[in-house]
C-alpha cells in the first residue's frame, strides 16, 4: 500500500525530556509521512504543554500529573512483589507502569482508523528521514534499546496489533505470573536465549523489555526488529 492510499498517527507519550531538541527531526518525519498527532503528558508545566500544543499540533491530546497515579503505580509494584517475588530490589516495577499507562493513555485518544500507529517518545531523535511505504504485516521495532529482546521507545504498529503493543492492562498480570512453558521453549529452541538469560528473567528481573516481548508471543502478534533510524536523545 503506498503513502497518498494510508492514513497513518503517531502517538507520544513520557516526559517531555529533551523534546526542544529533537523537534526539529520528529517534526519533520510528520510532515514527510503526513501523520496525525497525539499526545499524553506527564506534566503540570505550563510551558511543557503549551510548546506540544504549539508545536506538535496534536488532533488530541492528555496532560496528567504523575502524582495523581503515583499510589496506583506504587500499588501495582507492592503486589507484584508479594505474588511473584523475585530477587529484583532495583526493578522499577512502578516507574515501568507508569511508563506502559501513558503509552496506553495516549493510543487511547485515537477515535479515528488509520493503517498504522506509529508509537515515539518525546527524546527520541530521527538520525535520517524515511517513508512508511507500505503498510507492514508485522510490528517493526528497531535496534536502538532492544537488549537482545525488543525494543519498547519506538514501534510501527498495523492498527490490528496496536492492543498487544499498549499492553498496560495486562501489565500486573505479566509481571505477577512466570513465563508460560510455550514462550521459555521460544525463548530457549528459536531465538536461542539461552538458558541462563532466561533463569535470570524468570527469577531475577522484571524487565519491560522482556515484559513486552512476552505479551506478543503470547498475542500470536508477529513482530520483527530492524535497524530503524531513531535514537534517544539524552
Amino acid at each position: 500500500m503506498v503513502l497518498d492510499q494510508m492514513r497513518n498517527c503517531i502517538v507520544f507519550s513520557g516526559q517531555f525530556r529533551t523534546l526542544r531538541d529533537t523537534l526539529p527531526s520528529i517534526k519533520e518525519f510528520i510532515s514527510v509521512n503526513a501523520l496525525d498527532v497525539y499526545c499524553h503528558l506527564w506534566s503540570d508545566n505550563p510551558d511543557e504543554k503549551r510548546y506540544i500544543l504549539d508545536h506538535l499540533k496534536p488532533k488530541d491530546y492528555s496532560f496528567e500529573k504523575y502524582t495523581a497515579y503515583k499510589d496506583v503505580f506504587e500499588g501495582i509494584e507492592t503486589r507484584v512483589r508479594a505474588t511473584h517475588p523475585k530477587n529484583a530490589p532495583n526493578d522499577k516495577i512502578a516507574g515501568n507502569a507508569s511508563m506502559n499507562y501513558a503509552r496506553k493513555a495516549a493510543y487511547d485518544l485515537v477515535k479515528e482508523k488509520y493503517d498504522n500507529i506509529i508509537y515515539c517518545r518525546y527524546d527520541i531523535e530521527f538520525a535520517q528521514q524515511f517513508l512508511i511505504e507500505q503498510q507492514p504485516d508485522v510490528i517493526l521495532t528497531p535496534l536502538e534499546e532492544s537488549y537482545n529482546l525488543i525494543s519498547d521507545i519506538f514501534a510501527i504498529i498495523p492498527s490490528q496489533f496496536a492492543k498487544s503493543y499498549f499492553l498496560y492492562d495486562e501489565y500486573e498480570k505479566l509481571h505477577s505470573t512466570q513465563f508460560e512453558p510455550e514462550f521459555v521453549d521460544w525463548l530457549r529452541n528459536i531465538k536461542q536465549y539461552g538458558d541462563d538469560n532466561i533463569n535470570i528473567h524468570m527469577f531475577e528481573r522484571y524487565c519491560p523489555h522482556m515484559m513486552l516481548l512476552r505479551n506478543l508471543f503470547t498475542d500470536k502478534t508477529p513482530f520483527v526488529t530492524m535497524d530503524i533510524p531513531v535514537r534517544l536523545k539524552r
